[in-house]
């Protein structure tokens, strides 16, 4: 028996939700992937200051979501604060793009981690399964985990994470380790090297790197405290994976030498970590690394499948959406029909790619991560420029100028990112013919986000204070 009416369980803590974010972003992947583009093809030694850039930007957006956060009384994601700042039809374009956005990703770590299996078992085990099969795989664990309560899901995900995280501090301790033949320079953080190359391009791929940590404030109706819980969770992510990735990315630099990095990504930038690892570390480690990069790719599902899934569970408890998806199970208190819807979708949108043979990481992978970039990217500017309108309508607080100042900047800095990856997006996704019209899903989910709004008109805000 289920329930439309019971708040979900506050079960989850500040660290809890960290890792959940954190896990989202998916670290060992990002500075595999991303971050050895951002070498190749953006600012090469100067991609460990992107990441700061990047990090600032998005703490300044952290701090303007913290300051709003106490005057959103209902549900917690993103959405409602576009809904609270621009509007009710804007929070329904923000959500909807969110819905898309947060599907496709799902879809990409899928194939993700079904490619990275492949390699795994294969080279090591000698036990040849295609992508397809561990991707159906998968999908299966990764719906059970969804289907049942979060702090399982988050359990999980904190071993998962600190593996990752521990692999690549073994890496970043022996390339600065005194006896380490690597030659401690820094290039990566003076302004020749920051703007060298595309420092567009270099930006562009660190901002990327950072996809899932907004997913924190979806989860404010199972947090402990709140608000106040996932503001502390936000910040302490947004700052530990500028600061991580930055300092991992230049261990990767200074491992391979300022003036050898860039060609060594040119070899094959999605080799070049593990061909760092091969130069300071056992041959073990390259195993390793190559096991870690699988469990990463499904920690990011997990991750990215939950956030998904309580998006539409917001929406089916404020009609915008059909209200079954809002139900609790009575037992588990999780949103049991909305994980199951999202299981479905991306089955099936999983099995469409599958059908058509498509490449795992080059087709899949890169055509939802480069949409997601750019929608995710949009829904955070919205956001900050949702911070900007409140905080423009109630002057007369405490701190006026300091929320304006901050939401303008957050709301400049996200907005450059946006044009960014639109005039960049065939290198963030490579040409995919027919896949190359899929930003075009963007403004199509943003209308119909506007149309739901229109006809659930009062309801959603009553309907998200009523569940808050």
């Amino acid at each position: 028996m289920t329930t439309s009416n019971s708040a979900p369980r506050r079960a989850l803590r500040a660290i809890d939700i960290f890792f959940l974010v954190v896990a989202a972003a998916a670290p060992l992947a990002a500075i595999a992937g991303n971050g050895a583009l951002g070498v190749l093809l953006g600012n090469g030694v100067g991609m460990p200051a992107s990441y700061l850039i990047s990090g600032v930007v998005l703490i300044l957006f952290a701090v303007g979501f913290v300051r709003m956060s106490p005057h959103v009384t209902h549900s917690g994601a993103f959405y409602a604060y576009v809904r609270h700042g621009l509007g009710a039809r804007a929070g329904g374009a923000a959500a909807f793009v969110a819905i898309v956005v947060y599907l496709m990703m799902v879809v990409g770590s899928t194939a993700g981690f079904g490619f990275f299996a492949n390699v795994f078992f294969a080279e090591n085990l000698g036990f040849d399964l295609s992508w397809k099969v561990w991707a159906a795989l998968s999908l299966l664990a990764v719906g059970l985990v969804g289907y049942r309560e979060i702090t399982l899901g988050a359990r999980l995900l904190s071993v998962l994470l600190t593996l990752e995280i521990l692999i690549l501090v073994a890496l970043v301790v022996s390339v600065f380790w005194p006896s380490s033949p690597a030659v401690v320079t820094f290039g990566s953080f003076k302004l020749s090297g920051v703007f060298s190359g595309s420092f567009g391009l270099g930006l562009m791929f660190a901002f990327c790197s950072f996809l899932g940590f907004e997913s924190a404030a979806i989860y404010t109706d199972e947090a402990q405290e709140g608000h106040r819980t996932v503001s502390r969770a936000l910040i302490a992510a947004v700052l530990f994976i500028a600061v991580f990735y930055a300092i991992a990315m230049w261990a990767v630099i200074i491992g391979f030498g300022e003036d050898k990095v860039v060609a060594a990504a040119g070899e094959n930038p999605g080799t070049l970590i593990f061909r760092a690892f091969g130069l300071y570390l056992h041959p073990a480690f390259i195993v390793a690394v190559e096991f870690l990069m699988m469990t990463s790719a499904l920690a990011a599902t997990i991750a990215l499948h939950n956030a998904a899934s309580r998006y539409l569970f917001a929406l089916g408890r404020e009609a915008m959406l059909p209200q079954a998806l809002g139900r609790l199970h009575a037992r588990l208190q999780s949103p049991h029909i909305a994980s199951l819807v999202v299981s479905a979708i991306t089955s099936v949108l999983v099995a469409a790619f599958a059908f058509g043979d498509a490449d795992p990481l080059m087709t899949v992978l890169s055509s939802t991560f480069g949409l997601a970039a750019l929608g995710i990217i949009l829904l955070q500017a919205a956001t900050s420029l949702s911070v900007v309108v409140f905080t423009l309508s109630s002057r007369r607080e405490a701190g006026f100028l300091f929320d304006l100042t901050i939401g303008l900047l957050a709301t400049a800095g996200l907005a450059i990112v946006a044009v960014l990856v639109v005039m960049n997006y065939a290198t963030l996704t490579g040409n995919l013919g027919l896949l190359d019209y899929a930003p075009w899903l963007i403004p199509l989910s943003a209308a119909i986000g506007i149309g739901a709004a229109s006809i659930s008109g009062p309801q959603s805000g009553v309907a998200g204070k009523r569940a808050a």
